[in-house]
C-alpha cells in the first residue's frame, strides 16, 4: 500500500473576487521508504502540496490518502490524531518550544501520545544521541545553533516512528556545511530505518540528494524522475 496516494488534487485560494489556483489536478503515489524532493520555482505549489499531504489544509477538489485513509472523509479529531501519530513535520523555522530543552521538545510529542514518562525520556534521549546531540540535549533552543535546533526538529519528527516525515524547506536557514550534514542525517535515517521523507525545496543540495525528484510548475507535476540510490 502507498503511504501517500493523491488523485485529481486541486487547490484554489480566493482573495475577494480573485481566484488563485495553486494546484491543478495532481496525481501522485509515494511508496514506503521513498526519499522524495518536490522542487520548482516560488509559487509553483510546493508548500501547498506538502500542507495538503500533511492534513494542514483541505483541497478544493480531489483526494489525499495516507495509509489508505482518505483525509477528506475524516473528522477534525481524526485528522488531528493522524497528524499526531502518523506524520512527522520538519519546518524551516524549526518550530521548537522555546521554554523547553531539546530533550523536552522531543518528549513533548510522546507525552501527547500518552507515552509514560520513563519510556518517553529513554526514547527521546536515544534519538537525540542518534542525531548527534548527546551532549547538547539539555540546552534550550536559544542556546543552540540553527543546525542543532534543526536536528532537534528532526529527532522530534521521527521519535514516534511515523509513516511519513514532511520537511518544508528544512535547509533554508542553514549554512551550506550544516545543511549538508542535516541531509546526510536524513538520508541515513531513510536508508537504515526506512523512514519515508518528502521534502519541498529549491535548495540545489537537497535536490541533488533526492532519490525521486518531482518538479512542479504552475501547480502541475511536469517531471517525475527516479534516481538510483
Amino acid at each position: 500500500m502507498s503511504v501517500v496516494e493523491i488523485k485529481g488534487l486541486e487547490k484554489t485560494y480566493v482573495n475577494g473576487n480573485v481566484r488563485v489556483p495553486a494546484l491543478r489536478g495532481v496525481d501522485l503515489a509515494i511508496e514506503p521508504g521513498e526519499f522524495t524532493v518536490i522542487a520548482g520555482p516560488s509559487g509553483s505549489g510546493k508548500s501547498t502540496l506538502l500542507n495538503l499531504i500533511g492534513a494542514l489544509d483541505v483541497p478544493t477538489a480531489g483526494t489525499v490518502s495516507i495509509d489508505g485513509r482518505d483525509l477528506t472523509t475524516l473528522s477534525k479529531k481524526e485528522l488531528s490524531e493522524l497528524r499526531r501519530d502518523r506524520i512527522g513535520f520538519v519546518f524551516q523555522a524549526y518550530n521548537l518550544i522555546p521554554v523547553l530543552s531539546g530533550v523536552e521538545n522531543v518528549e513533548f510529542i510522546l507525552m501527547i501520545q500518552g507515552v509514560g514518562a520513563s519510556e518517553r525520556a529513554e526514547r527521546a534521549r536515544a534519538i537525540l544521541h542518534r542525531v548527534g546531540l548527546g551532549d547538547e540535549m539539555d540546552r534550550r533552543p536559544v542556546d543552540m545553533s540553527g543546525g542543532q535546533q534543526q536536528r532537534v526538529a528532526v529527532a522530534r519528527a521521527i521519535v514516534s516512528k511515523p509513516a511519513l516525515v514532511l520537511a518544508d524547506e528544512p535547509t533554508a536557514n542553514l549554512d551550506s556545511a550544516t545543511a549538508l550534514d542535516l541531509l546526510r542525517l536524513m538520508a541515513e535515517l531513510n536508508e537504515k530505518d526506512g523512514v519515508t521523507f518528502i521534502f519541498s525545496s529549491h535548495d540545489q543540495k537537497v535536490i541533488d540528494g533526492a532519490r525521486r525528484l518531482l518538479t512542479l510548475r504552475d501547480g502541475k507535476i511536469v517531471e517525475d524522475e527516479r534516481r538510483a540510490g
